[in-house]
């Protein structure tokens, strides 16, 4: 390409060809051009921003804590710490936007709350602290049509502010970018934290991962989603209450009948491209493998998010459903399938195996420290370092080997029958009730003694 010297002699080779280029796009290019570098010669915001999204929520103003904030909120803490047993009338749940109230976390907290207000008669409050006035009604619907009993809750948006909201007893964050309101909150009797992943490692290293991280150095008294997550949650020094996920029996349960024999196996993925932490390539990596090797023997189908397996081209091999319209209908997809496979590479091993046990599935995932509560390799489940060729490894022992299928079918369901959202939401009424020491202070360890001779 000839670039025209003249007045551009000025410039070096690689300036003078990003200028031809944009010259060559026409006199509307040049003009955007030329004000994008005079704002920005002015210290001027440009939409053409070069900050990552992570960046930009620390420049938000959004999340940030004085020191005097997070005294006061030490002192509070310290107080419901130290506090006799106590009724609690009314919660504030500080809630995010979202679209669909079945999926696992937002299905939980809204159970809770659902609880707490049928057994206890609480008051539930849900504050949408990120979500416009507009969109307020339809997230309002969308939890009623899940839990009509919360049909008389409260729902307020971004646009109420935190003075607005009358006393609560206690105040409940659910994401870590609710802790930072919630501990901007001055009326709330007690502050508490409803942790049910691991949330830094949501984000690449960076400002979203530490603002995230900093939420579990607040010191909020932790309602914490599993057992090896509230490990991670009280390593920073916090009080926790852990619970077990259960799982509605009379919704997932194993089919009436085995399936006709001769059919294909069928193979079930949990497959979501838009979330990183649950491996969607590795897990196409394997079935691709599967499928090369059983051809007809398999059938493969996947459930979650919305792509095409065309755009991979895998017409034909793997069949997805995207996501499905109710919990019965999942029930009755996982009812239908012998094998299941979940990838979850942060501290919760998510809701699928347990859904895919108590449907009786034999359930593959991959080998995590954090869920080894749950996941026993060779006895309720076969579990599988993150690479295509072991996972596709697994998947066809428990193809070829109908023994061990079964056998690791049965272990799961039995694990899973353990456990009832009863029990394990009544654990958590009583810590935040203060009624059991879940949320105590630690004692105060004595002095130790010089051991220096006396005088």
């Amino acid at each position: 390409m000839t670039v025209p010297e003249g007045t551009m002699a000025r410039f070096g080779s690689v300036r003078r060809r990003h200028i031809w280029s944009i010259v060559q796009r026409g006199p509307t290019e040049v003009g955007y051009a030329y004000f994008r570098a005079r704002r920005r010669r002015r210290n001027l915001a440009d939409d053409e921003s070069l900050l990552s999204e992570s960046d930009q929520l620390a420049l938000s103003g959004a999340f940030d804590l004085t020191e005097d904030v997070l005294a006061a909120n030490a002192r509070l803490i310290e107080r419901y710490q130290r506090a006799a047993p106590f009724q609690v009338d009314s919660i504030q749940w500080f809630l995010p936007y979202f679209r669909h109230a079945y999926f696992g976390g937002v299905h939980t907290l809204l159970r809770f709350a659902e609880h707490f207000a049928r057994a206890h008669d609480v008051e539930n409050r849900f504050h949408c602290y990120d979500v416009a006035p507009g969109a307020v009604a339809g997230m309002a619907s969308r939890v009623a049509g899940a839990f009509p009993s919360l049909a008389a809750a409260t729902f307020t948006s971004s646009a109420c502010s935190l003075e607005e909201l009358p006393p609560c007893d206690a105040a409940i964050a659910t994401l870590w970018s609710s802790a930072y309101p919630v501990m901007h909150l001055r009326r709330a009797r007690s502050k508490l934290y409803f942790v049910q992943d691991n949330e830094p490692q949501f984000y690449p290293a960076g400002a979203a991962s530490a603002l995230a991280e900093a939420t579990y150095r607040f010191g909020l008294p932790g309602i914490v989603n599993t057992p090896g997550l509230a490990d991670l949650y009280r390593s920073y020094d916090n009080p926790a209450v852990s619970f077990v996920p259960a799982v509605d029996l009379d919704r997932y349960h194993p089919p009436p009948a085995p399936r006709a024999p001769g059919e294909p196996l069928r193979v079930f993925f949990y497959a979501r491209p838009g979330s990183p932490r649950n491996a969607f390539g590795l897990g196409i990596a394997a079935l691709t493998k599967l499928k090369r090797t059983y051809r007809e023997r398999v059938e493969i189908v996947c459930a979650g998010e919305t792509w095409n397996p065309g755009q991979l081209g895998l017409h034909g091999q793997i069949r997805n459903l995207g996501v499905l319209s109710s919990l019965d209908e999942v029930a009755a997809l996982y009812r239908s399938c012998d094998i299941g496979l979940v990838f979850m590479h942060t501290k919760h091993p998510s809701y699928q195996p347990l859904e895919f046990m108590a449907s009786g599935m034999a359930t593959v995932s991959n080998v995590n420290p954090a869920t080894q509560w749950l996941m026993r390799d060779g006895e309720n489940c076969l579990l599988t370092p993150p690479l295509p060729s072991a996972t596709a490894e697994r998947l066809g022992r428990l193809v070829e080997d109908a023994e061990l299928r079964a056998r690791i079918a049965a272990a799961g369901l039995v694990q899973v029958r353990r456990f009832g959202w009863e029990e394990q939401i009544e654990r958590v009424w009583r810590a935040i009730c203060r009624q059991d020491e879940s949320f105590a202070l630690p004692p105060l360890t004595a002095p130790l003694r010089s051991a220096a001779p006396r005088g």
